[in-house]
Formats: C-alpha cells, structure tokens, sequence
C-alpha cells in the first residue's frame, strides 16, 4: 500500500505535465511550420548527444551509488559528480565554439550565432538540471519531482507563445523557449534542494571518483549507440524527405512525447524503488514479475487505445501535420516497449555489468539504420517510423536477454511476445488507412487477447479495487 500511495503522488504530478503537454502541443504545431519544426528537431537531437558526452555516465554513477552511501554524504557524492561533469560540459562547450560554423550549418542549414548560444546555454544548464532534479528523484521527493518536470514544461510553452510574437515562425523560436525554460527550472530546482547544495558537508564518501568515472565510463558508448539508434530515422528523413517532411515526422513524435509522460511517470518511480528493494531482499523475484505484468497490461492496452484513435489525436496537431496520421501508429512502440523494458532490465545495473548496455545499443542502431535505409526511401517519413518501432522492440529483447543472463527471473516472455504482435498487427494496418471498421475489430481483439492472455492478474486487479471500494463504503 505505501509502494502504491508512492506511485500515486509521481502520478499526479506526471498528469500536470501530461496536461500541460496536451495544451502546448497543438499551440506549437500551430505557430510553427512543419519545415522549422524540423530543424528544431535537429537541435532537441543534437544536444542529446552532446549532453551524452558531457556526462560521462556519471549520472547513472549517482543513481549507482546513491544508496550505498550515508545519507549525510549523499550530498558530497552530489557535488563530485556535478563539478566533472560541469568541467567535461565546458570542454565540451569549447569545441562547439571552434567549430560554431560547422556546428549551426549542419544542424539547422545556416550560421546563427543566436542558436550557437542558445545551444551552450542549453547545455551547461541541462547537465546541471540532470543532477538538481535526479538528487530530489532518489530522495524520492514526488511532490517536488512533479513541479520540477510541471514547471520545464510550462515555462518553455509561456516563453515560445511570447518568443513567437517577437521572432514570429521560425526554429529559433523553440530554440530560445527551451533554453531560457532550462535555466528556469535548474535554478528553481536548485534552489527548493538548497541544503543538498550549499550546506556545509564535511561528510567523505565511500565511492572514488575512479569508480565513478569507471562505472559510468561504458554509458557514454551504450548511450551513444542509443541515440543513434534514437536518431537515425530523423537523420536519413532528412537527407532523403528534407525538413518539411522531417517537421511532420515531428509532429507525430510531438504526440508520442505526451505519451511519453506515462513511461516517465513509472521510470521515475521505478528505479529508485528497484534498488533500494535490491537492499532490502537481493532475491525479490516475484516482485519484479508482477511489476513487468502489470506495466505490460497497463501500456500495451493504452497503445492499442491511441492508434485506434489516432485520426483524433492528429487533429491536435491542426491542418499543416495531419499526413503525420500515417506516421503516428508505429512511434507509439517507442515508449511501450522502453517502459516495459524498464522492468526487464534492471539485471545489468544490479550486477553492474554496464558494459552490457553498449551491447544493447549497437544491435538497436544497426536495426534501425538498416530498416530506415530500406524503409525511408520507398515510404518516408512512415517507413522510418516503421523501421522506428520494430527496433524498439528488439531493444526490448536485448535488453531483457542481458538482463536475465545476469540475475535470473522468470519473466513471462511468451505473454509479452504474444501481446506485441497483437499491437503490431494493428499498428501495421492503421499505418496505412484512416479510422475505419476494420480498425475498431482489430483493437478490441487486441484488447481480449492481452486481457485473456493476463487474466489471472486482472481478476486480482479486479479484487484488489473491489476491496478498497467496499472498505470506502463501510
């Protein structure tokens, strides 16, 4: 019941940012051309990458070996991750510096030193956001977490509407939101977890920096892979489509971020709880199985619910994206399947064979470099969208095939495969065809199989809410 109470408190603060996503959203598609919306895509892709580096995988470090440590030092193993990784981001920023006309040119087809700034900028205050708001995430603090992600996402939707009045339609637009919305939210975040940053703390750490650097060291390539594997399908839909078309593929993904809220919400909750339980029972098997049933359940039947609905939910976008209802079908697998994923991979973090994730990336990126060079070209932007969600699911299978080499549980692979191909299936024909009867059969059969496929955890579903109603009516 606490675990549950637990998860509510991040739920309600994932259903602001969720709110808050359904109304900037169609805002923003509508101020902005599909052809800009490309190349601020081509931004938001770029950092990713580059934050990657500045990182160094030091933030999974924290996450590592944040209980391992006292309380009282936490805040010291804070401060030593923040300062490398602050130091390398720098490095880093230099670079960009040097090469400011390669830089911008490539990304965004012209020199602009507004967005060479506004990158720096977005940078430094990223990495230092990753830690203000992942120190108040292992303290498992969900009403402050919930302000943290609610206030990025209000602040950059206020900061565009009146940026747009000022720059009118244009990348830079975004750009310029999303830069001054990090510095907002950092600062505020930093600010509500003062005492983790300016009290005094003579408290010494048990974990070296070697064995920070050494244990985050190998996420730098694994994370790498994965935003190539993240990345491709926008890279060939723009040499191959160009920007308008890489602006609609946008569009579609813009949609699934919103989806991407749900996969916050457990992965927020989830990681923190999943090592601590590791502390408290090294062989609580059981209860991550039931874990991975009910996030499996809960995300598979919700993925089926949005592609059933997708003409709907297009129209969020208005007239100049509603092509992207043929791309929106196939991206809904990238958070179901990472979300699930989150429950089936904890086995290489708990054995600490890091090493593993690199694994994990490469074959994801080589699935989908290869799907997008044979998909795009015939297809566009729905054969990379296509290409897209297939390698989500692979990521998926490699990541559990590691995971279970490691520490051994017996999750039911079956079931999950079962439901997959159901959701594929109908995912394959809405991809190709508006809302029709075909598509409302092809969901709601979906939905009988997972559920009879999961039957036994729903009728416990069942009794478990029926328990607490009758509780509440006596």
């Amino acid at each position: 019941m606490k675990l549950f109470k637990k998860f509510l408190q991040y739920a309600v603060g994932n259903a602001l940012v969720f709110i808050v996503g359904l109304v900037s959203t169609p805002l923003i598609t509508r101020l902005i051309m599909p052809e800009e919306m490309g190349k601020f895509s081509m931004f938001n892709s770029a950092v990713n990458l580059i934050i990657i580096f500045g990182l160094v995988g030091l933030d999974q470090s924290f996450v590592r070996y944040f209980y391992e440590e006292e309380e009282t030092s936490r805040a010291v193993l804070l401060k030593r991750v923040t300062n490398i990784a602050l130091l390398i981001g720098l490095v880093v920023c230099g670079g960009i510096v040097l090469f400011q006309k390669s830089v911008s040119e490539f990304l965004v087809g012209e020199w602009s030193t507004v967005f060479i700034i506004c990158l720096i900028g977005y940078l430094l205050f990223s990495i230092l956001n990753k830690f203000a708001v992942l120190n108040i995430r292992m303290q498992q603090r969900a009403v402050l977490y919930s302000v943290a992600n609610t206030v990025l996402k209000l602040t950059y939707l206020i900061f565009a509407v009146l940026l747009y009045v000022k720059l009118g339609n244009q990348y830079i637009t975004l750009v310029a939101a999303s830069t001054l919305s990090m510095i907002v939210t950092t600062l505020l975040a930093v600010a509500f977890d003062y005492k983790s940053w300016f009290a005094k703390n003579k408290s010494k750490i048990k974990v070296t920096t070697k064995e920070l650097l050494t244990y985050g060291f190998p996420f730098i390539f694994s994370m790498s892979l994965t935003w190539v594997f993240q990345t491709a399908d926008k890279l060939f839909i723009r040499e191959i489509c160009g920007y308008t078309e890489l602006g609609l593929y946008s569009g579609a993904m813009n949609i699934v971020t919103i989806l991407n809220t749900c996969q916050a919400m457990f992965t927020t909750f989830w990681v923190p709880v999943a090592y601590e339980r590791l502390t408290i029972d090294p062989d609580a098997k059981k209860f991550y199985v039931k874990i991975n049933e009910i996030v499996t359940v809960v995300m598979m039947i919700l993925a089926i619910g949005m592609i059933a609905c997708k003409d709907l939910i297009i129209l969020l976008l208005g007239s100049q994206y509603k092509e992207a209802v043929y791309i929106f079908p196939y991206l809904v697998f990238m958070p179901i399947m990472y979300t699930i994923s989150e429950t089936t991979v904890m086995g290489i973090n708990f054995s600490k064979k890091t090493m593993y994730h690199i694994y994990v990336g490469l074959i994801s990126a080589v699935a989908n470099i290869i799907g997008n060079a044979i998909l795009v070209p015939f297809f566009g932007a729905v054969g990379a969208a296509i290409s897209t969600g297939l390698s989500y699911i692979v990521f998926f299978a490699v990541r559990t095939y590691f995971s279970k080499k490691f520490y051994p549980v017996e999750y039911p692979i079956k079931k999950i495969a079962f439901a997959t191909v159901c959701v594929y299936i109908v995912a394959l024909y809405a991809s190709f065809n508006l809302f029709n009867i075909v598509i409302v059969g092809l969901s709601l059969g979906a939905v009988a199989i997972i559920c009879l496929l999961y039957r036994d955890l729903i009728v416990q579903g069942y009794a478990f809410i029926k328990e607490k109603l009758d509780k509440r009516k006596a």
